[in-house]
């Protein structure tokens, strides 16, 4: 987990209690991953008030992304292979080089049997997300 404290510092996940809930998670998708996990990815989102939320936790190996649902509150964790029929970017406020304070970013990814996920990110998460996007998501397009 030290490879990925200064991404969580990054979109302000700073509290023991929120570090300590992300290692746990990180350890069970470790487990159930037959692969190493190489990234993580926290979807945000930026209020009015410039008050950051989180929704979910992602872990990407070279093949799986695990996703822990409301993982402030809960404990839920599930495991798909990465097999993609479509990918959709919406792109706020953001040129894909370097994201701004205003800048937004979903990446919606469809896979085989109708499963839809959608990635958000704010600010410099942006940059992250297009990173993982073009990294882990892109190259398992099904042709």
């Amino acid at each position: 987990m030290e490879k990925f404290d200064k991404y969580l510092r990054k979109v302000g996940i700073t509290t023991k209690v929120l570090s300590d809930r992300v290692q746990f998670l990180y350890d069970v998708a470790s487990k159930m991953c037959p692969e190493e996990i190489e990234q993580i990815f926290i979807v945000d989102n930026v209020k009015r008030d410039n008050t950051r939320t989180y929704e979910s936790l992602w872990f990407f190996s070279k093949g799986f992304m695990l996703e822990a649902h409301n993982f402030e509150m809960e404990y839920k964790i599930d495991i798909m292979p990465i097999r993609v029929i479509r990918v959709e970017l919406e792109l706020n406020n953001y040129n894909l080089k370097e994201a701004e304070e205003e800048s937004r970013l979903k990446v919606y990814i469809n896979f085989p049997g109708d499963i839809i996920a959608e990635l958000k990110a704010a600010k410099e998460n942006c940059d992250v997300l297009m990173d993982i996007a073009f990294e882990y998501i892109m190259p398992k397009l099904i042709v």
